[in-house]
């Protein structure tokens, strides 16, 4: 009995000599419905368009794009407005897309349909970042491509997407900057009205305040202490006035009014002359004398006598002194100046009082004049800013409406595919191949399994409850060491054809050989 507990490579080979049959009937079949698979799969063209991201022309230093999303952001954000429902409805019914699909489906899978077709891939290059000073990854193109079974509506399709795709873009930036300018136009307007509102209210307080501003400060100082001078001056003057008036008093109380008429020797004096006598009399008296001297008492009884019986008026028998008049005429001329000195005065100190209360209302008003002053300066401040910004965003909207910005370029047109992208016919079949390869390996392992037979010592102590005796190992004669070794070479020779056929299917249905291995080496350089 043969010693099988374990299975060696020449046990593995013997399964595979006894099952073959189940191999040789299954492999071929599953092989040529795998290739009739494979070449009976309906033909997919791609047409794809590249288009280009170029930078903005004139340096961001001088003109900065209003657009301050990422061309990666963009592209997705069209996407989206390109592949709504309506569109894509539209674009369904124009080329005439699913013929047979739209009969049985909703227009929601026919857009999820017409978008599992659509492709939008990012081209990516090595750059050298100017802002980190070394180089980077960035994202120069993107390709826009449609997949159809019929490679003319394919070419029709993407060139609709490739134009729009390239119109949204430049209507977007354009929208984008146009909404900018027009939002800060309008928030400079709105300023404007606030700046205007305060330049009201600052002109109706200077006018209601116009005298107590602060800037009127110096000037009601001034005034003030020039009617101090004025004020002054008039109070020198009406002194020195009344000084006069006091001194032309005293000279005119020493002279008589009237001066007596001439007498003649033949006439009597009358009353009025000896009252002129006796006033005469008595102002010489009174220059030597004082009111008390005995002389000086007597003249004036007598004299308040005579002007009881005769009058103050001059009698025609008198005439006015000449002297008293003129002193009289000063004191009167001089009586006038006082009085419009007087006024003057009054006027000068009510105006030095108007001064004095704006100069005492300056600090309420200053700081409410500094107030607005404050919120006009911070509001005008803002409006120049938005001003600016606003010509900032106009210099912007002219960037994107004659395409200095960063933009979309067309550097390559969907064209008409002459081949197929998909499906892969060497692929899919060197696929089946294997795949019915190792059905049929599967089908002899499962065989294998399910088979009743018994084989070897373990399997034969499993089944009696107890190991046998002994075991008879295999006698080799030297036919016998030929034919393994004539077997052997065989399984060699087999190995070595599937290994050259396994690397020439790679190589004409994969990938070129040469490629492979670059490929495998830059990972290599790379790990």
């Amino acid at each position: 009995m043969l010693d099988e507990n374990e299975k060696g490579l020449s046990d593995y080979l013997d399964i595979l000599r006894r099952r073959k049959y189940y191999f040789i009937l299954t492999f071929p079949v599953l092989a040529v419905i795998a290739i009739a698979i494979a070449m009976s799969l309906p033909p997919i063209y791609r047409s794809q368009g590249v288009i280009l991201i170029e930078t903005q022309e004139i340096p961001t230093d001088l003109v900065r794009s209003t657009v301050t999303s990422y061309a990666e952001q963009q592209i997705q954000v069209i996407q989206q407005r390109v592949l709504t429902t309506a569109l894509i409805q539209e674009a369904i019914q124009k080329h005439n897309l699913y013929p047979e699909l739209r009969q049985k489906a909703s227009p929601t899978q026919l857009a999820q349909e017409f978008r599992s077709n659509v492709s939008v891939d990012m081209v990516s290059a090595r750059v050298m970042d100017p802002r980190l000073g070394r180089p980077t990854t960035a994202n120069i193109a993107f390709t826009v491509s449609f997949y159809d079974p019929n490679p003319v509506k394919a070419q029709a399709v993407a060139n609709d997407l490739v134009t729009t795709f390239l119109s949204e873009n430049v209507r977007v930036r354009t929208d984008r900057a146009a909404e900018t300018t027009s939002f800060i136009r309008e928030e400079a307007n709105r300023m404007r009205t606030r700046v205007q509102v305060l330049e009201d209210r600052i002109a109706q307080f200077k006018s209601e305040f116009s005298n107590s501003l602060p800037e009127m400060l110096n000037f009601n100082l001034s005034m003030i202490e020039r009617g101090e001078e004025r004020l002054l001056a008039i109070q020198n003057q009406q002194a020195q006035i009344n000084d006069q008036l006091h001194l032309l008093g005293i000279e005119l109380s020493a002279i008589d009014q009237f001066l007596p008429a001439p007498i003649q020797s033949n006439q009597p004096m009358t009353p009025a002359q000896r009252l002129a006598m006796l006033q005469e009399e008595l102002a010489q008296l009174s220059n030597r004398y004082s009111d008390s001297h005995p002389d000086v008492i007597r003249l004036k009884r007598e004299i308040e006598v005579l002007q009881g019986t005769v009058g103050s008026a001059a009698a025609p028998g008198r005439v006015v002194n000449p002297q008293y008049r003129q002193i009289s005429l000063q004191i009167e001329s001089l009586q006038r100046d006082l009085a419009r000195l007087e006024q003057q005065r009054e006027r000068v100190e009510q105006e030095i009082e108007t001064y004095r209360e704006r100069v005492a209302q300056t600090p309420q008003v200053q700081r409410g004049y500094e107030d607005l002053t404050r919120d006009y300066e911070s509001e005008l401040r803002k409006y120049n800013e938005l001003r600016a910004k606003e010509l900032e965003a106009e210099i912007a909207q002219n960037l994107e409406t004659e395409s200095k910005a960063e933009s979309f370029v067309l550097i390559e047109p969907p064209l008409l595919p002459t081949n197929p992208i998909k499906p892969d016919r060497k692929k899919v079949a060197a696929l089946g191949i294997f795949l019915s390869g190792c059905i049929g390996l599967g089908l002899i392992v499962l065989v294998e399994l399910l088979d009743g037979g018994v084989r070897g010592a373990k399997r034969l102590g499993e089944i009696f409850g107890s190991s046998p005796l002994a075991s008879i190992p295999v006698i080799m004669t030297q036919k016998d060491y030929l034919i393994q070794r004539a077997r052997n070479i065989s399984y060699i020779g087999i190995a070595l054809l599937a290994i050259v056929a396994s690397v020439a299917a790679v190589h004409f249905m994969v990938m070129s050989l040469d490629i492979l291995w670059f490929r495998v080496m830059g990972r290599i350089n790379l790990m």
